[in-house]
């Protein structure tokens, strides 16, 4: 019984402190994340693929592999990137809502994260600047896919061949971003942590509308 008491009491002890040392700079999660890329990247350098499921207009889910492009400056905000033309796009303008599953397999963690996604599109009123920026990090051959033609649409047999071979004036300049380019940028509410290497879970929490997190460490 002793021992029990113990460990309640260490866990609300680290659930206290999780939670106090939690801000909108750097929540305990989002350090939980840099960690785990870091020491993944090293030996696995799919780590930073994931799954991203949003809502179809009928109401069944979308699930496709996305590349993460980083948080969006100092902010537990999480980014990623989309042509105008896809079928997300129009799934996250008619509901928002969104969900990534992550797991990186050399520390053995899995990152549900959940929020409410944005697409920053070339009329977009705001975070052109960071559209901008994504857009400078992407290798020309990166930038050559917004280029392509209308993702989904069927291919036709006539369809002519170099349609897909984009010429490089149209993508060499970082500073000339295709109006196909989006930055997707999610508002991260809900976290679930697993460490399957400890065997422990956190989930955290934002509090309402606010900056300040709340982190809970409950059953595997």
């Amino acid at each position: 019984a002793l021992d029990r008491i113990s460990r309640v009491s260490s866990q609300l002890v680290y659930t206290a402190t999780m939670t106090s040392a939690s801000t909108v700079t750097s929540p305990a999660w989002r350090t939980a994340v840099l960690t785990a890329l870091k020491k993944n990247g090293k030996h696995v350098p799919y780590v930073k693929y994931f799954q991203m499921a949003t809502v179809k207009p009928d109401g069944r889910p979308a699930n496709r592999t996305v590349v993460y492009r980083g948080f969006l400056g100092d902010t537990p905000d999480i980014t990623m990137v989309t042509d105008l033309r896809s079928g997300k796009v129009r799934e996250i303008r008619a509901n928002p809502a969104g969900e990534f599953a992550w797991y990186m397999p050399e520390t053995r963690d899995q990152f549900r994260i959940a929020g409410d996604l944005t697409v920053v599109a070339h009329d977009s009123a705001t975070m052109q600047r960071e559209r901008q920026e994504a857009w400078a990090k992407m290798s020309p051959g990166g930038r050559a896919q917004f280029a392509w033609p209308v993702p989904g649409f069927p291919r036709l047999d006539d369809e002519n061949p170099d349609a897909f071979d984009i010429p490089e004036e149209l993508i060499s300049d970082p500073n000339a971003v295709l109006e196909n380019f989006c930055l997707v940028v999610m508002r991260v509410d809900e976290v679930d942590h697993l460490s399957l290497r400890k065997n422990r879970r956190w989930h955290h929490t934002r509090k309402g509308g606010t900056d300040e997190w709340e982190t809970v460490e409950v059953n595997p």
